[in-house]
């Protein structure tokens, strides 16, 4: 990654990271196509309501990963193995501790969890059931989200697509198996949800044992020390992904507050939407993250200019495309999630995905940057980002543009959120390349 022309590198780390979150965005969407065709509407939003549980531990989990990704990188970039082994060691301790408790909550306490996300009485037990039997896998989702980004850093992120491509199709094997022929309901679901994290944990963990894999499990010790570092690293893109848990809480809320259980099944499509444009771009971000960090690491800045203008374009061209492609084809493609009978609701969610499309025409600036500052170990600048979109301005919007707009101003809520933070994340990209010219000639001889 030190010397291999940016280009080149560029392409070899995208294309498979990009194809890995897409495909890990559609083992979600498969859930909701199963769910809402098979099942119905209201097994829809009890997926939504559920949905901020896993959220919370997968933004822990993206926090582990990166925040491992980049010191790992670092280390491995300045020639210390020893260091990168107790990291490893180290992320997978702490991820799988946290696991367990969100696990024995998931199983002790669904009724509890699920009036506390937003269900009402009519839709309490099917959330509770689908909390309970998902809890059951979620160490394997933690776990498989480190080991997807550490396998980028051992340079086999084509590996890491694999997994995620074979755990897809396992997952719409099982929906097919436990929703259409055994008509499991909604436990199903999260069981073949469960099924497609235990297959991709275990695929990701395989070149981890090979004799002559540089990080193997456990072959360094705990360290206190790179937890730490492993957390503020990691903690802008966990804000982010926490962001994501706490737009979908508070919208399932106030939808139901507004529109009912047609509104949170309208946003639950449209969630799926969006969750597929996002891992996209955090897919884009995260794999030539790993560039970054390295050569960050081995002092080389030209070539990290070099990536991130790479990557800011691309990026932009991405958000652009889902832009038009929602404004073109979401009637086709939110008609595929309900079964029939439910115009309402297909009239409803059409007209939010339109409105919610604005976002990606800015959001993927705002994710490249909290990826780089990231990247290159100073995330107080990324924190700034996660927390201005993900919480900030989302729960500003909350409040006040549902009173000023009405319903239709539930959906500006994240347009006007990504729109504010990018000037701030402009700002703060601008602020950083000023200071690093009066250090340039540090960098240029390697003391930087």
């Amino acid at each position: 990654m030190g010397t291999e022309s940016i280009g080149r590198l560029f392409l070899q780390y995208s294309i498979p990271t990009v194809a890995a979150m897409l495909f890990l965005g559609l083992n979600t969407i498969v859930d909701g196509l199963f769910v809402g065709r098979y099942i119905g509407t209201d097994a829809l939003a009890c997926v939504n309501i559920a949905m901020p549980f896993s959220s919370f531990l997968f933004a822990f989990s993206v926090v582990i990963g990166i925040g491992a990704q980049s010191l790992i990188g670092r280390k491995l970039g300045a020639g210390n193995a020893l260091e990168a082994k107790v990291a490893f060691t180290t992320a997978l301790l702490v991820a799988g501790g946290v696991s367990l408790l969100f696990t024995a909550a998931a199983v002790i306490f669904p009724i509890q969890t699920a009036y506390f996300l937003g269900a009402n009485d009519h839709l309490m037990p099917q959330v509770a059931t689908y909390i309970r039997y998902l809890g059951l896998f979620l160490p394997c989702l933690t776990l498989m989200m480190v080991l997807d980004y550490v396998l980028k850093t051992m340079a086999m992120p084509v590996y890491a697509m694999l997994a995620l491509v074979v755990a897809v199709s396992s997952h719409i094997l099982l929906n097919w198996l436990l929703l259409v022929k055994l008509s499991m309901g909604i436990k199903g679901a999260a069981l073949a949800t469960g099924g497609g994290y235990t297959i991709a944990f275990v695929m990701a963990s395989l070149p981890f044992f090979r004799q002559k894999a540089v990080l193997k499990p456990f072959a360094g010790s705990f360290d206190t020390g790179a937890a730490r570092h492993i957390l503020y690293s990691g903690s802008s893109e966990g804000l982010s992904e926490m962001g994501t848990g706490i737009t979908t809480f508070l919208f399932n809320i106030t939808l139901m507050r507004y529109v009912g259980e047609m509104g949170v099944a309208a946003f639950t499509v449209i969630s799926y939407l969006a969750f597929i444009g996002n891992n996209v771009l955090l897919g884009l971000s995260d794999g030539v993250g790993a560039i970054i960090s390295y050569n960050y690491g081995s002092c080389q800045l030209e070539r990290v200019r070099k990536a991130l203008n790479l990557l800011l374009a691309a990026t932009f061209v991405i958000g652009l495309g889902f832009f038009i492609a929602i404004f073109v084809f979401s009637n086709e493609v939110i008609a595929l999630f309900l079964n029939d009978g439910h115009e309402k609701v297909l009239t409803f969610a059409v007209y939010g995905a339109k409105v919610y499309a604005f976002a990606f025409l800015v959001n993927g600036l705002n994710i490249v940057a909290a990826g780089y500052f990231t990247a290159i170990g100073t995330p107080k600048q990324a924190v700034l980002i996660a927390v201005s979109k993900g919480i900030v301005w989302i729960t500003a919007g909350i409040v006040a543009l549902p009173l000023l707009f009405g319903i239709q101003g539930i959906w500006l809520i994240v347009p006007m959120a990504e729109s504010v933070t990018v000037v701030l994340s402009g700002f703060l990209l601008c602020r950083h390349f000023k200071q690093q010219v009066y250090l340039s000639d540090n960098w240029d001889k390697g003391t930087g």
